[in-house]
C-alpha cells in the first residue's frame, strides 16, 4: 500500500473533478489522472498508474473505472474504491440522466453540438501533451521505444488494447528478465483479436422471465461481465438486447443515445444510463449503471488480492516494465484518432495549436483548458 495518506473527502473532490471535466474518451481521462494525481499531488507514482492501467485492461467492461477504483484501492482500501469509483462516475450519470430527460421530452439539446466542437481540440492538445509527458518517463532506453513503438502500431491497425496491452508486458519480460522464450507469442498476441469476445456471443440470447426492472438489472450485469474491449465493445451487444431483441429502443434513439455516451464526460458505457432512462425512468437509470459498472469492481476487489502476493516478482517487475511504454504508444494512437475527428478546419485546428502552447508554457490544469475549448466553440462556431 502506498505511503501517502490520503483523506476520503480529498479523492472524492478529485475524482469528481475529473469526472466532470473528463471529456474525450478513456485516453484523455487517463491523461486527466496523471495530471492530478501524480504530478500535481503526487498521491501515485507512474509505476503505480501503469499497474492500474494493467489491472484496468485485464478486466471486463469500462477500462478508466477500473482504473480509478484500483488506485483508490491501493490509497485507502475498499472504502477508497467505493467512493473514488462513484465520485469519478456520479457527474456523468447526473449529466446523462438530465440529456435522456430533455432528449425524450423534447428531442432536441440546442447548443451542445456547438459546445463540443471546441472541446475535441482542447482533448487533443491535452493527450498529446500527456504523451510527450509520460514518454519523457517511460521511454528511458532502446528496449521501451521498441515496446511503444510496438502498441502505437498495434493500436494504429486496430487490435485489441487488452491484447496489446498484455503483449506489451511480455516483450517486458522478455527485454527485462531472464524469460526470454516467449517474444514471438508477444508479437502474435495482440492480432488475436476475434478470441476476445467471440465465447459470449451465445449469452446474449438468453432471456429471464422476471419483472423489466430485474431484467434490465440482469442484461447490463451480463454485459458488464462478459465485454473485453472498454466501453465502446459494450455497444454492440447493448444494441442486439433492447433494439433488436426487446425493441426497447428504436434504432435512432439507440444511435442518439450512443452519441450523448460519447459527448458527455466519462466513459461511454454511460449510454446505460440512457438505456435505462428510457425503460424505467430515474429507477431504471440507476440499475443500468450500476449494473454494468458492478462485475469488473467485484473482479478487482479479487485480482488485488492475488497482485499483492506476487508484485515483487521478477516476472511481474519486467511485466510492468513492458505496460509503461505501452501508455505511451497507447495514447499517441488516440491522440491522433481523435486528431482527425476534431480538427476539421482552421479554427480547430488553430485551437489544438494553442492548447498545446498553453499547455507547454503556463501548465494549464486541463479542466481550465477543456473549460476554454467549449466556450471557444460555442462563440466560434
Amino acid at each position: 500500500m502506498t505511503k501517502v495518506k490520503v483523506r476520503l473527502l480529498d479523492l472524492i473532490f478529485v475524482f469528481l473533478k475529473i469526472g466532470t471535466f473528463g471529456f474525450g474518451g478513456g485516453p484523455a481521462m487517463l491523461a486527466m489522472i496523471r495530471e492530478n494525481l501524480v504530478r500535481k499531488k503526487r498521491w501515485i507514482s507512474d509505476e503505480e498508474l501503469s499497474v492500474a492501467v494493467a489491472m484496468g485492461q485485464m478486466l471486463p467492461g469500462p477500462f478508466v473505472p477500473n482504473y480509478v477504483q484500483y488506485i483508490g484501492f491501493r490509497l485507502r482500501g475498499l472504502k477508497g474504491a467505493i467512493v473514488s469509483g462513484v465520485a469519478f462516475l456520479l457527474p456523468c450519470f447526473s449529466l446523462m440522466v438530465l440529456l435522456s430527460f430533455l432528449y425524450f421530452r423534447f428531442s432536441m439539446i440546442p447548443g451542445l453540438q456547438s459546445v463540443f466542437k471546441g472541446v475535441g481540440p482542447a482533448v487533443t492538445a491535452l493527450i498529446l501533451w500527456a504523451t510527450f509527458e509520460i514518454g519523457k518517463t517511460s521511454l528511458k532506453d532502446w528496449r521501451g521505444i521498441i515496446i511503444g513503438v510496438f502498441a502505437f502500431l498495434c493500436l494504429m491497425l486496430k487490435n485489441d488494447v487488452l491484447l496489446t496491452i498484455l503483449a506489451c508486458g511480455l516483450l517486458g519480460m522478455a527485454f527485462y528478465s531472464r524469460f526470454r522464450n516467449i517474444t514471438p507469442l508477444c508479437v502474435l498476441l495482440p492480432f488475436l483479436n476475434s478470441a476476445v469476445c467471440n465465447f459470449s456471443h451465445g449469452w446474449t440470447r438468453m432471456f429471464i422471465s422476471m419483472g423489466k426492472n430485474l431484467e434490465l438489472g440482469y442484461i447490463f450485469f451480463k454485459i458488464g461481465a462478459i465485454i473485453f474491449g472498454g466501453g465502446f465493445a459494450a455497444i454492440p451487444f447493448i444494441k442486439n438486447e433492447v433494439v433488436e431483441l426487446r425493441h426497447w429502443l428504436t434504432a435512432k434513439e439507440f444511435i442518439d443515445g450512443v452519441a450523448l455516451g460519447q459527448i458527455t464526460p466519462g466513459p461511454v458505457a454511460i449510454t446505460a444510463t440512457f438505456v435505462g432512462y428510457k425503460v424505467s425512468g430515474i429507477i431504471g437509470a440507476i440499475i443500468a449503471t450500476v449494473a454494468i459498472f458492478l462485475p469488473s469492481f467485484l473482479m478487482l476487489i479479487g485480482l488485488l488480492h492475488i497482485y499483492e502476493r506476487i508484485k515483487e516478482h521478477s516476472l511481474v517487475v519486467s511485466f510492468l516494465k513492458g505496460v509503461r511504454p505501452a501508455i505511451v504508444g497507447m495514447l499517441l494512437s488516440a491522440g491522433l484518432f481523435i486528431a482527425r475527428n476534431a480538427i476539421i478546419d482552421v479554427k480547430s485546428g488553430l485551437l489544438a495549436l494553442l492548447g498545446l502552447l498553453v499547455l507547454w508554457r503556463f501548465r494549464l490544469d486541463p479542466i481550465w483548458l477543456i473549460l476554454a475549448g467549449g466556450v471557444l466553440g460555442f462563440v466560434l462556431v
